[in-house]
């Protein structure tokens, strides 16, 4: 048993990171859900898609939900998951955060969020010559 990840994201934004993470990393190590939020979506249908992804994913050790940009509809969407035992959200994901996650299958909800959040930093940086 692992703990299971849905990506919550605007549009396409969770399917292109997961093809390219796929790309990097062979393939999925977690069981992975997409959810993608168009602007013609109602927020209640969505939460009730959500809700029965989360069902399907938890298999014992919870759900991570990643999502894009804090404070959009996806990252709302989510909040609705955040006061639940099971369910971890971390929003601003990156393909470094994903990859982070995927290399850390077998840890427990707090220890792979907490992974999460290391990867979406660390992928962060100011390039200079």
């Amino acid at each position: 048993m692992k703990v299971g990840l849905l990506l919550l994201t605007h549009n396409d934004i969770g399917s292109q990171l997961l093809l390219a993470a796929k790309a990097v990393f062979g393939d999925t190590p977690s069981r992975i859900e997409l959810l993608p939020v168009d602007h013609y979506d109602q927020p209640a249908d969505v939460i009730h898609l959500a809700k029965q992804y989360v069902k399907v994913l938890d298999e014992g050790k919870g759900v991570l939900i990643l999502t894009d940009m804090y404070g959009s509809t996806p990252s709302n969407i989510a909040s609705e998951f955040s006061s639940q035992k099971n369910v971890k959200v971390v929003s601003g994901i990156n393909l470094s955060m994903l990859l982070n996650v995927f290399n850390y299958p077998s840890l427990s909800l707090s220890s792979l969020t907490k992974k999460a959040l290391d990867g979406g930093k660390q992928g962060i940086m100011d390039i200079k010559k």
